[in-house]
């Protein structure tokens, strides 16, 4: 019985850290969503939020082209658009 009682345990941390790390997506994968771009294809560039440590504005490439990119905090979902040259990309 206790040992049945781990195992219901076990599966339910196992379960519970999997939905967690579910819900924070890599920058990414939030950007080829964004962008319509393959992850493969996604490139984060060294800038300026990068140099600073934010992790909810960054900046990516994909097929020759810049975007800046902005997250929710729990980066669920994002939003991309074409850099401009003020941006710090």
């Amino acid at each position: 019985m206790i040992a049945v009682s781990r195992m219901l345990a076990a599966t339910a941390l196992a379960l519970g850290l999997a939905a967690l790390l579910g819900a924070c997506s890599s920058q990414e994968a939030l950007t080829a969503n964004a962008i319509d771009c393959s992850r493969r294809e996604v490139d984060v560039l060294k800038s300026r939020y990068k140099d600073q440590g934010i992790t909810t504005t960054w900046c990516a490439a994909c097929r020759g082209e810049r975007y800046r990119c902005v997250s929710n905090a729990d980066r669920s979902r994002a939003e991309c658009r074409a850099a401009q040259p003020g941006d710090g990309c």
